[in-house]
């Protein structure tokens, strides 16, 4: 059913019997499953893997599903979420509403409703990458879905999350100057960056690309020319 893109989906539900059953379903429509029950491990996951969906019950064990998806949207607006609940309150409704969420789905749902809210989030990720790849120089381009960079020769190498999250960050603004502490916030996120860790990072991109790929500008930052 999802064949249209190598997406990973992120799914956090406390209930083992329940996410074991959804997460074989959605695997065998196409997409990547990465399981948990809680939302440390979540964050975690999110953090250091390629995530592209995210299905989340909003009673997890000890814990609320809504204070995940704040924390999430305070550092990504765009990664469509699906939220799973037991309960269906007007509050509940705003505050899914408010956290832009792509559907909320009433337990028990069956596997035709849980499909066809993929199928949503699925259709915003292709309309969010409708532009595909995004040409780079030297007959080498960026694909935006499979975090791919793409040689002359149609060869592929994928990008850690680091990498990619750092060569998108580039390309929203080509040729103007990225600060490091901006870096710092977009990449490293909730953890400390030092330059050496940078510096490493910047190595990685360019042997997977080429090697003017990333220019420095001394003491300030980094940048994209195209």
């Amino acid at each position: 059913m999802f064949k249209a893109a190598n997406f990973t989906l992120l799914y956090i539900e406390s209930d083992s019997r329940i996410r074991e059953n959804n997460a074989l379903l959605i695997r065998k429509n196409g997409l990547k499953v990465l399981e948990t029950d809680n939302s440390t491990k979540a964050c975690d996951l999110f953090r250091t893997q390629k995530v592209d969906l995210i299905l989340v019950d909003l009673q997890l064990s000890n814990e609320n599903g809504l204070e995940f998806i704040r924390c999430l949207r305070q550092k990504d607006v765009l990664t469509p979420v699906i939220i799973t609940t037991a309960y269906t309150t007007q509050e509940i409704l705003m505050d899914a509403i408010n956290l832009n969420t792509t559907r909320c789905l009433k337990k028990p749902f069956d596997h035709s409703d849980l499909l066809d809210a993929i199928s949503v989030g699925v259709k915003k990720l292709l309309h969010c990458h409708s532009s595909a790849y995004t040409t780079l120089h030297d007959g080498f381009s960026y694909d935006p879905i499979n975090k791919t960079i793409n040689h002359p020769d149609n060869s592929t190498i994928q990008l850690s999350k680091k990498e990619y999250l750092l060569v998108e960050i580039l390309l929203s603004k080509k040729r103007l100057i990225i600060p490091y502490e901006v870096i710092e916030t977009h990449v490293w996120q909730d953890t400390l960056m030092s330059m050496d860790a940078l510096r490493t990072l910047v190595r990685g991109i360019r042997k997977k690309a080429y090697p003017h790929i990333i220019s420095n500008v001394n003491g300030i930052g980094y940048k994209i020319d195209l």
